[in-house]
């Protein structure tokens, strides 16, 4: 039998030489080690995570790496969401590389409250509705795992198919003033993050909370609700509403760039009754407890250092 004469396009859309390859089958239905079936690994680059579509996927000979396959006679995807899609939501998330392995179920500062907190994350992120979205504002103090947690929730929405993007309040309010210098406005940021599906805040209530300041917070919090659209956020500020809230307090008095932090503090007291309001309207408030894993670690590390025994004393010479 002669072998039908195929046209250029033919070709160009599927060489001939992938028509005589034999139906492997999918690759995400095989769970290969390599990525465990999902189809996608993700790894630190430079200062973020990047995810990148596992070569089993790129490779398979049921799609060629297209991601959908032929069901009665209609082309489909393999798996909603695809694995491309959730590669690029990850690569536009902005999730710090020091946290591209994290997840809530490898948390591991139980020295407070940590197991409830996390049995609450996941029963949160479990019944989450996209139709009735309600935020979530995760408190404590430095060094108990808050930005972990909310790195690993992160990428559990991503991985359901949700734009997320993660930023640190303070290195966002260094881009924009990076930006004037080159003649750009707040708004083209700015958009991006009222845009997305869910915005993750890391320590809010950081800096000197000037007027600029609370008005890029202000911004974001009130286009966010407007669009009934949440944010996830740690601080490490108290979150219980101050019964003697002083907005008075002047803090130009702290040195330009200081980090102090005054734990009496309250997180209404740094951002301001109106934007508390809002969040406190839209989001679940909830308090980690524990040690400073850094300090623990140090401490052990220290104490595994043992005194070096004395040389021999050596006289005059």
């Amino acid at each position: 039998m002669e072998r039908p004469i195929r046209s250029l396009k033919d070709e160009l859309h599927q060489p001939a030489h992938q028509t005589e390859m034999p139906d492997m089958g999918c690759a995400l239905d095989q769970k290969r080690s390599c990525c465990d079936g999902i189809g996608y690994r993700l790894k630190p680059m430079g200062s973020l995570t990047h995810a990148e579509l596992c070569a089993c996927v790129q490779n398979c000979q049921s799609c060629f790496g297209k991601n959908r396959k032929m069901v009665d006679g209609q082309s489909k995807p393999c798996r909603t969401p695809s694995p491309s899609r959730i590669v690029n939501f990850i690569n536009s998330a902005c999730l710090p590389a020091r946290y591209s392995a994290a997840r809530l179920d490898q948390f591991s500062n139980f020295t407070g409250n940590g197991r409830e907190v996390v049995n609450r994350l996941s029963q949160w992120h479990r019944e989450f509705d996209s139709d009735r979205p309600r935020g979530l504002i995760l408190g404590g103090p430095v060094g108990v795992g808050k930005t972990y947690l909310l790195c690993a929730l992160a990428k559990n929405f991503a991985f359901k198919g949700l734009s997320v993007r993660f930023i640190d309040f303070f290195q966002l309010l260094l881009e924009l003033k990076a930006g004037y210098a080159q003649d750009k406005s707040d708004a083209n940021l700015l958009n991006e993050l009222i845009d997305v599906d869910i915005l993750f805040i890391d320590e809010l209530g950081k800096g000197r909370n000037s007027d600029w300041e609370l008005s890029i917070l202000d911004q974001l919090v009130m286009g966010r609700y407007n669009r009934n659209r949440i944010i996830v956020a740690s601080t490490n500020y108290d979150l219980k509403p101050s019964t003697r809230v002083n907005y008075s307090t002047n803090l130009d008095e702290r040195k330009p760039g200081s980090f102090e932090l005054d734990r009496f503090e309250s997180l209404e007291q740094r951002i301001g009754a109106r934007i508390y309001s809002r969040l406190f309207e839209t989001s679940e408030f909830i308090e980690l407890t524990g040690e400073d894993f850094r300090k623990r670690a140090l401490d052990e590390k220290l104490q595994n250092i043992r005194p070096q025994p004395a040389g021999p004393r050596r006289g005059p010479t």
